[in-house]
């Protein structure tokens, strides 16, 4: 399928959700969702991130804990892209009504998309367990080496959601919903696989889109696949006239002379 045929289908789409994949975010310097940065973690660390981000480790290692969280997530967090800049341009026009996402960057928030529903928390939004007090990423990196609320003194949870926690089902309802409400589900940086990709069993709309850097058995059904190495020039190139923010790649005109290579 080209992205002529993905252009028709987010033209044509009046309440389109995405389900935003953590490819994104690693193309724009998001260095949790590289590939390599596990092997990396456990040199440095002697421990698998996974391991690390786990209420066993927080709760039992603090300052070891927040170590990591400062210096691999919060200082090497990802920039918003032309994908967060195009999805924010489909909600102004009216076609895009929510963003679901696993990523924790806060990427479509920070450049003001609405009804961003992120199943996994976000790090801008850390509080107290005690009596509730939010903090920001700031608070955590300026406050070492354990970072407590300035109201009751008890260490602040990070506002990621950690192995062993349960996750919040109003969340997860939430996200449902919006899926099975869509006339259009548009899946960027994920297969259909893939646990946030597994939420297209909700969905009773028309049309599958699935924009993506590798190809996966299950592409086969989505109505409409492109596959290439920039998620951002295709998603442009898609929905011209999108502004790219600050040092995006290629503008839409760029990324159309690719679109044999985006052809599935």
């Amino acid at each position: 399928m080209s992205i002529r045929y993905l252009k028709e289908i987010l033209q044509n789409g009046s309440n389109i959700v995405c389900l935003l994949g953590r490819e994104a975010a690693a193309q724009h310097g998001g260095m949790f969702y590289q590939r390599d940065f596990g092997y990396d973690i456990e040199m440095k660390y002697g421990i698998l991130p996974d391991e690390i981000l786990s209420t066993t480790y927080f709760h039992n290692r603090p300052q070891e804990f927040f170590r990591f969280y400062r210096e691999e997530i919060l200082m090497k967090r990802a920039e918003p892209d032309g994908v967060n800049y195009t999805l924010k341009r489909m909600q102004d026009d009216g076609k895009l009504s929510a963003i679901v996402t696993r990523g924790f960057y806060n990427l479509s928030k920070r450049v003001g998309c609405r009804n961003v529903i992120h199943l996994y928390g976000t790090i801008d939004d850390n509080h107290c367990p005690h009596c509730g007090e939010k903090y920001s990423a700031d608070y955590i990196l300026e406050h070492r080496p354990i970072p407590k609320c300035s109201k009751c003194g008890t260490m602040i949870h990070p506002g990621v959601a950690l192995a062993g926690e349960m996750l919040d089902s109003s969340v997860m309802t939430r996200a449902a919903e919006a899926v099975s409400c869509a006339d259009t589900l548009l899946v960027v940086g994920c297969s259909l696989a893939s646990r946030l990709g597994s939420l297209e069993r909700y969905f009773n709309g028309n049309k599958i889109a699935l924009v993506n850097t590798r190809e996966h058995y299950t592409d086969r059904r989505a109505d409409c696949v492109c596959i290439g190495p920039s998620l951002e020039d295709i998603l442009i190139s898609a929905y011209p006239g999108a502004d790219p923010g600050p040092d995006c790649g290629k503008t839409a005109g760029d990324a159309n002379t690719d679109e044999e290579r985006n052809e599935r």
